[in-house]
Formats: structure tokens, sequence, C-alpha cells
């Protein structure tokens, strides 16, 4: 059983779609203080917590990053107007393990299967990014070769 946390003030399709799926356990919580919806969130235990700051003043970085700190085991899928780039991630402190569209979310639940699974739900262009700045990363922080003469 998967058991999902839903957060948002515009969730009703998403809270549709996935309480019609056997083999998944829906809970949703008020939008409130994000005190009160992180310790809600920790006393719930999901699997997959999902946030959609559509429409709302939700803090979906802040918020994830923070249930990540306390329950480091639990997966988030943001659902947002705007693509997901690499500062985004960041925000969350790398810890979301997925990013959707508005206009994707009748994928919800393939996507909480996917993650539930443990795979991430990015884009490929972020998955990219991710890619090369690593890359980046690890080329820079590397010593360069030097050539030694011995004679």
């Amino acid at each position: 059983m998967i058991k999902v946390c839903l957060i948002g003030e515009d969730i009703a399709k998403e809270k549709a779609l996935l309480e019609s799926q056997s083999g998944i356990t829906l809970h949703t919580i008020a939008m409130a203080d994000t005190e009160v919806m992180l310790k809600a969130v920790c006393d719930i235990r999901p699997d997959i917590l999902v946030l959609s700051d559509v429409g709302s003043r939700l803090p979906a970085d802040e918020l994830c990053m923070h249930a990540y700190l306390r329950a480091p085991d639990i997966k988030t899928l943001i659902i947002t107007e705007d693509e997901a780039d690499y500062a985004r991630l960041e925000k969350t402190g790398f810890s979301c393990k997925g990013f959707m569209l508005h206009q994707q979310r009748h994928a919800i639940v393939r996507a909480v299967r996917v993650m539930y699974d443990g795979e991430a739900w990015l884009s490929r262009k972020l998955v990219t990014t991710v890619l090369d700045q690593l890359a980046s990363n690890a080329t820079s922080a590397k010593p360069r070769p030097q050539l030694v003469n011995k004679r």
C-alpha cells in the first residue's frame, strides 16, 4: 500500500485520480501554517508527499526541504505552473524527487508509482542540466595533471 499525502489549494483532480486507485491510501492536509503542515506530514509519514503550489502561496520548495530534513525517507513531488530548473531543485536542498507541470497532472498516479519504485519524476532537460552541473563541478575540483620532465 502506497501512502500518499496531498497538500495544495487546487487539488481536486489529483485527489479524485489518487482516490480511485487501489493500492494507494490518500491523506490530504488542509492549507495552514508551514509548521502545522510539517507536523501533520511527519505524523502521517507518507511514502510520497505531493505539494501543489498552483494558485497558492504554498512555499513548496521550503516545505519540501524541511520535510526531508525531518523525515528523509519521504519522497516529494511538486506540481507547479512553471517548468522546474536547477535553481528550483537547489532551493529544495536537492531533496525533491519529482516536478510535474500543472498541465501534466493527469499522470499523477503514474508519477506516484514511479517515485514509489525509487525513480525520479524529472524532465529530461532538468536531468541533463543536473548531470552537466555535476560534471562541471567534478572537473573543476580535480587538479590538472602536470607534465613531468624526467631527464
